[in-house]
């Protein structure tokens, strides 16, 4: 295996763990912050989705693309907002990070499983309010983008 790839699986590897001075030392070294892994998912998907912020910050700093589509097309935000990371979530909002009909739509479909569940006494009603006012500020800020574009 060539040395730029191997330092490629050195990024992929921290951003996945949240070892912000490995990320930085991948980088640093050469490695490409495009690098993807099998499911085409980049350092920042990666990142995104284990809700590891201060590495996102690192990726998102250094230029990583805030809309590749990796495994089943999930975009970063998209990785990060299945997961449950609001944090990070609105740090790729600040940054740019487009939210569309598919995240809406699978944000609600996940709000409607938790409501059914707290139902059935299997979810805390505090858990499923908590998805509803993220869900509501994914709405909002789709609006906003929608005017603004």
């Amino acid at each position: 295996m060539s040395e730029a790839k191997e330092i490629d699986k050195q990024l992929l590897k921290a951003a996945s763990e949240g070892d912000v001075a490995g990320v930085q030392t991948a980088l640093k070294a050469g490695a490409d912050i495009e690098a993807k892994e099998t499911y085409n998912d980049t350092a920042l998907n990666l990142a995104a989705e284990q809700g590891h912020l201060e590495a996102v910050k690192v990726l998102l700093e250094a230029g990583a693309n805030i809309h590749n589509q990796g495994g089943a097309d999930k975009t970063p935000i998209k990785n990060a907002a299945f997961a449950g990371h609001v944090v990070v979530v609105r740090r790729l909002l600040a940054q740019g990070a487009k939210v569309d009909h598919d995240l809406l739509g699978s944000v609600q479909m996940k709000v409607n499983i938790l409501e059914e569940n707290a139902e059935n006494g299997m979810v805390n009603p505090q858990a499923v309010e908590a998805w509803k006012a993220f869900l509501a500020e994914l709405v909002a800020r789709a609006n906003e983008q929608s005017t603004a574009s």
